[in-house]
């Protein structure tokens, strides 16, 4: 069974997270981000997901009940008679076409809203069955804010703050951060150089970083998606504007590199830096 994640941009993090947690269901999910090949065309692309997708999962928003590419998508599924279900992820006011088909609904609580989704789809069956991980809604640790500890006149705390925001029982072993997918908006190109700057191929647009891979997601052109395990380094170099260099594995095996910025330029700095970081606490690696 193939579903088709039909979704408005402004809902991107919640669709990721939705394929992400999906995948450990004897599920194949299609969504654009993920699906379409580098220098594909895109229309046609769409057209042959939605050709190949037995189920439609549209994301039902403020913004997703105003755009006409979804409209178009689901349109698509209503005239070929194919089964569709809704999401209520944002309150919103439901296309008329689609009113009458039975929702589920995601505003009341992502783990309730996904259980519901997964009976809809008559129960798939999970792939590791022995997995201890967990459908959890989309969390970012803040590492600037510690976990409130008890002090001598209450209980002992049964955990511990780590470097990195999370926390571990004693005598466990440490238990991987708790990240969904967290998006910056950024500029970025293949190189950079102190007269120039990125030059006339910079791209503008939001990079999105998840457990297992960055994708960098322009306004028009098609997304490059760089799996973190084939990460080699990442360091910042200062220049005219401070930037971070990526230096990766390509799919042919051959190192390649990509420079980003944070793309307001109040903010450049602070969402370099931020990417760096996160990168390496997702890695588990210096990347220098």
């Amino acid at each position: 069974m193939q579903v088709f994640i039909c979704y408005a941009r402004a809902d991107k993090q919640f669709a990721n997270q939705l394929v992400e947690d999906l995948s450990a269901y004897d599920v194949k999910v299609w969504m654009d981000m993920h699906s379409i090949p580098t220098g594909s065309n895109w229309d046609m692309e769409v057209q042959k997901g939605l050709e190949h997708s037995d189920i439609l999962l549209v994301l039902l928003s403020p913004e997703s009940a105003a755009s006409q590419n979804v409209a178009d998508e689901w349109s698509y599924f209503i005239e070929h008679d194919k089964p569709i279900i809704p999401l209520m992820i944002k309150p919103c006011e439901v296309p008329f076409r689609l009113s009458r088909r039975q929702r589920v609904d995601f505003t009341m609580g992502y783990e309730s809203g996904f259980q519901g989704l997964l009976k809809a789809l008559g129960s798939p069956v999970l792939l590791d069955p022995d997995s201890t991980q967990k459908v959890r809604p989309p969390v970012w640790v803040d590492k600037s804010v510690p976990a409130p500890v008890k002090g001598k006149s209450g209980s002992s705390a049964k955990s511990g703050t780590k470097a990195g925001g999370y926390t571990s029982t004693p005598g466990a072993p440490p238990v991987g951060p708790e990240i969904g997918i967290k998006t910056f908006p950024v500029i970025w190109a293949p190189s950079y150089n102190w007269y120039g700057g990125m030059g006339k191929h910079a791209e503008q647009g939001d990079i999105m970083i998840s457990r297992r891979e960055l994708q960098f997601v322009p306004r028009a052109r098609p997304i490059i998606t760089i799996p973190l395990h084939s990460l080699v380094s990442a360091n910042i170099e200062r220049s005219v504007d401070q930037h971070l260099k990526l230096v990766y594995y390509g799919p042919d095996g051959s190192f390649q590199s990509l420079v980003l910025m944070g793309a307001p330029k109040n903010r450049r700095k602070e969402i370099t830096t931020e990417v760096l970081n996160l990168l390496k606490l997702l890695s588990g690696r210096s990347l220098s």
